[in-house]
């Protein structure tokens, strides 16, 4: 057990100290170390007393120990000129980037973004950020602001593209705003004048789909061979929900939309509950905000139809339950804090792979559909179902086109809609206004009337493979039961 000591102002030698400087004695009244105390101010800005000890131990004796401290002393008093308030270097100085980076992950990027950003943005900068600026510190950065301006110069010479040089200029752009806001004392220069990120151009102008290719893909989805005869209903009520909602996107549906969200005309997408009905600090795949949606008939029929089918196999369904949450053999999965399990971005990635693209390959096939909805993403049915508003009574009148009732439920400033949806304004803006809701209903009455069959293909040898490994993988005895039966076959035969 650690003695107690106790302060003496007196030396080993038996000679006064200076005014500040301390002798550390034990219970036998020996010198065992010096230390030396003084007053200073804190980040914050309140005074509070320091102290810093010499033991002979690291010093070599108590001779050098006491010289040590005397010397700190008179060092701190001659910076301060003043007193016996000493002004010391600002320690978040000595901070480095890495080090900002990951309190701006924990302290910013994990409250107040969504998983996925924050996810990404740790990947960018260990891939893009690390190796270079990593271990700069943040007093370095303030005194030589041209490090950002030579790590331009050095992604640049990497021949890295537009979009990962954007991403980590982005990044390291967030983190050093933020940082100047926590340690304004550490970081003294502005460094976000500095910044030049790349724009990103568009290429080319977003193509939307109509109501029958939207209906021709469903059509593909729910005739796609399932075992499991709830996945179809379910993709189905997927692709319809993006499709015919004005607006929402795929992260609003999979992640924030619950049964109680979900109206008759409408689909409120806001922060998603738990249990106990409080809303949660972090509002889950929604980009711009809570906002309500424009509901289709289309849509909302083959929800309902989802949810009927949901509830036959695994019971009634909570209203805090997500539409489209990760199901099991036993029902929708839940967190033990009473929080839906929501799909991941692999669970999204492999869906897509393993649904939307073939279902839209075989859309395109259809005699009333064009040929490049085989290239159409599941992302770009929001833009279609928002170019077919734009023509439609709900954004056109007899006085000209009013876009605020559509920038509403799209999640946009007019002027955002303006810009991104120009070419579709173009392109309707002497037509005659359409019925949203009647247009979708003959594009599905269309499809039903008509139904599509494509040609049958051989499977592929990647489905053969999956067939032989299936076979494989069968019990023992299901296998000899089928040997059985085809060895008394044969014998019956003979």
């Amino acid at each position: 057990m650690a003695s107690r000591l106790s302060e003496s102002r007196v030396d080993h030698r038996g000679e006064s100290l200076p005014e500040g400087v301390y002798a550390l004695l034990d219970a036998d009244g020996a010198v065992v170390s010096y230390k030396d105390r003084w007053r200073e101010t804190d980040e914050n800005g309140v005074r509070r007393q320091r102290a810093k000890s010499f033991s002979p131990r690291a010093l070599g004796s108590l001779e050098r120990a006491r010289a040590a401290a005397i010397e700190h002393r008179a060092g701190a008093l001659e910076v301060v000129r003043a007193g016996d308030a000493v002004a010391r270097s600002e320690s978040a100085g000595r901070l480095t980037l890495g080090e900002l980076f990951k309190e701006w992950i924990a302290h910013h990027a994990a409250r107040n973004t969504g998983e996925r950003y924050a996810r990404d943005s740790v990947r960018t900068w260990d891939k893009h950020v690390e190796s270079r600026l990593g271990r700069v510190r943040l007093a370095a950065l303030s005194d030589d602001p041209g490090i950002i301006v030579r790590f331009h110069e050095d992604l640049e010479s990497a021949g890295l593209a537009i979009s990962a040089r954007r991403a980590a200029l982005a990044l390291l752009r967030s983190v050093l705003r933020w940082g100047r806001r926590r340690y304004p004392r550490a970081l003294t220069v502005d460094v976000a004048g500095l910044f030049r990120v790349p724009s990103y151009k568009r290429r080319r102008l977003f193509r939307a789909a109509d109501p029958v290719a939207i209906e021709r893909i469903i059509e593909a989805v729910v005739s796609r061979p399932r075992r499991d005869p709830l996945a179809p209903i379910r993709d189905a009520a997927l692709v319809a929900a993006m499709g015919f909602t004005v607006a929402a996107r795929p992260s609003e549906w999979l992640a924030s939309a619950t049964w109680a969200d979900v109206g008759e005309h409408s689909v409120q997408l806001q922060a998603v509950q738990n249990a106990l009905g409080e809303d949660s600090d972090v509002e889950v795949g929604l980009k711009t905000g809570a906002r309500a949606a424009l509901l289709l008939p289309n849509a909302y029929e083959r929800l309902t139809a989802y949810r009927d089918a949901l509830e036959a196999r695994f019971g009634v369904q909570p209203d805090n339950a997500l539409v489209f949450q990760v199901l099991s053999r036993n029902g929708p999965l839940w967190y033990q804090d009473g929080f839906p399990v929501e799909w991941s971005e692999d669970h999204y990635k492999r869906w897509t792979a393993r649904v939307w693209r073939p279902a839209r390959a075989v859309a395109a096939q259809a005699p009333d559909t064009e040929d490049w909805i085989a290239g159409l993403t599941f992302y770009e049915l929001r833009h279609s179902a928002i170019s077919t508003a734009l023509h439609s009574t709900l954004a056109m009148s007899k006085d000209g086109m009013n876009l605020h009732t559509l920038a509403a439920y799209a999640g946009h400033d007019v002027q955002t809609l303006q810009r991104y949806y120009a070419h579709v304004i173009a392109r309707y803006r002497d037509a005659r206004p359409i019925d949203l809701e009647a247009e979708c209903a003959r594009a599905r009455a269309q499809v039903a009337a008509s139904p599509f069959a494509p040609e049958q293909r051989p499977p592929g040898p990647q489905r053969e493979a999956q067939r032989r490994r299936r076979a494989r993988a069968r019990p023992a005895t299901g296998r000899s039961q089928n040997s059985a039966r085809r060895r008394s076959g044969s014998a019956a035969a003979s």
